[in-house]
């Protein structure tokens, strides 16, 4: 299977770090497809623990590709702080990194007014990050943001920084009523990124056709999760891309005939960042344990996880929108004692049953899960191998392939790559 696609099945911070990670080790190529510095992605190497915003998941194997496509947006402070910081790991970056010329980037501006919306929301805030992501992708919708390409040649990056920084400068006093700018040290700033980027940047969707068409292994990694995508999930409390498989086919020029299997990963539970619907959303007695025993903080914000039961019927639709072939089941461990154990098996809206996430912002307010019980189990950390786990966590993994009709190809029991049980073999041979 050349082409892996690794997606977010929930709501994000599914784990799906440490699964590229993982699976980089048998892969030529890792590339990231939306998202920005929005994304935490969290991957423990010994005693070790690097998280990554925006730099691909196999950056830290030796050898690997890795390509950073048009659909990511990039904030090139943060970007060049995290070469920085992978440096310092004795990460050999020659050779093996490729910005595409098409992405586009965050500026500061974008961050300050994003914050100034979220303000604005008062009670209806989205909860957002405040990395300025949602204003780029806006301006690259509305065809005036600023990409890699344009930093490279000095003539272009002042006219086109110049413009979207007035935009932006006028949108903040006239609008927000704030102190204007400095625009001549927005443009010296400018200046020190094209020097800093100019080394990487290049045609990474041609690189990436390249392995295609040479049957290499190519993993492509999403950010975010599929329930927080701009067009199918919880809208208007969702990311501004697409984390859903249309992320790697737009954000990458990936045709979906070549993906071979998508893998999605599925957190043994729930959790969610900021506002928005989250049908099983726990108590917060329950729920403060599982943070604690998970610790779901946020990888980007620190903030602490929202956190509910596994909900089923949400993962059978982000399989049957993702066309899932497999399910790689992390934080498995985190469930080990927990009384009671449940899982959302059902949606209703007063009273009437739905086979379906709600499609409208008042179905989710309205919807009420269907719960099952499930019998739990005490300890799984320890086990390595499928028949060592508990029965209960053998009956818990059965339930979601029996509900979802997709088979669990891998199963997390903890941060490290040793902590990995994989019943049906490798996926990348």
């Amino acid at each position: 299977m050349p082409v892996v696609a690794v997606i977010g099945a929930q709501w994000g911070d599914e784990g799906k770090g440490k699964i590229v990670d993982l699976l980089s080790s048998k892969a030529d190529v890792v590339a990231r497809s939306q998202g920005g510095a929005n994304a935490g992605h969290t991957i423990e190497r010994g005693e070790e623990k690097i998280i990554l915003h925006l730099l691909p998941s196999g950056i830290l194997t030796p050898g690997i590709l890795c390509l950073i496509g048009p659909g990511v947006v990039l904030d090139p402070e943060a970007f060049i702080k995290e070469l920085d910081h992978v440096k310092t790991l004795g990460v050999s970056l020659q050779g093996r990194l490729t910005l595409d010329f098409r992405t586009h980037l965050v500026l500061p501006t974008h961050k300050l007014i994003e914050a100034h919306q979220e303000k604005d929301r008062g009670e209806d805030m989205i909860g957002t990050t405040c990395r300025g992501i949602g204003p780029t992708y806006a301006d690259k919708a509305s065809r005036q943001g600023v990409r890699v390409g344009d930093l490279l040649q000095k003539s272009r990056r002042l006219k086109v920084c110049g413009d979207l920084f007035d935009h932006h400068a006028a949108l903040l006093k006239c609008f927000y009523k704030q102190v204007e700018p400095d625009r001549k040290v927005f443009l010296e700033m400018t200046e020190r990124w094209a020097e800093a980027l100019a080394p990487f940047a290049g045609d990474a969707v041609e690189q990436l056709h390249q392995a295609l068409d040479t049957n290499r292994n190519v993993l492509l990694e999403g950010a975010q999760g599929t329930l927080l995508d701009l067009d199918l999930g919880t809208y208007p409390y969702v990311t501004s891309s697409h984390p859903t498989i249309g992320g790697p086919v737009l954000g990458l020029g990936v045709p979906p005939r070549k993906i071979d299997f998508v893998l999605g990963v599925l957190k043994a539970y729930c959790t969610r960042v900021g506002c928005g619907p989250f049908p099983t959303e726990m108590d917060e007695v329950t729920a403060e344990e599982i943070r604690k025993r998970g610790a779901e903080f946020g990888s980007t914000t620190g903030r602490p996880r929202r956190c509910g039961w596994l909900d089923l019927i949400a993962a059978r639709q982000a399989a049957r929108w993702n066309g899932i072939d497999g399910w790689a089941v992390t934080k498995l461990d985190v469930l080990d004692g927990q009384k009671p154990l449940k899982a959302c098996i059902g949606y209703q809206i007063k009273g009437k049953v739905i086979t379906s996430v709600p499609a409208t912002h008042q179905g989710w307010e309205q919807v009420e899960p269907v719960y099952g019980e499930l019998k739990g189990w005490k300890d799984s950390y320890s086990k390595r191998s499928m028949e060592d786990l508990p029965q209960g966590a053998i009956e818990y993994l059965e339930t979601i392939e029996k509900f979802t009709h997709i088979p669990v190809y891998m199963i997390s029991l903890g941060a490290g790559q040793e902590a990995t049980i994989l019943p049906r073999g490798e996926i990348i041979k």
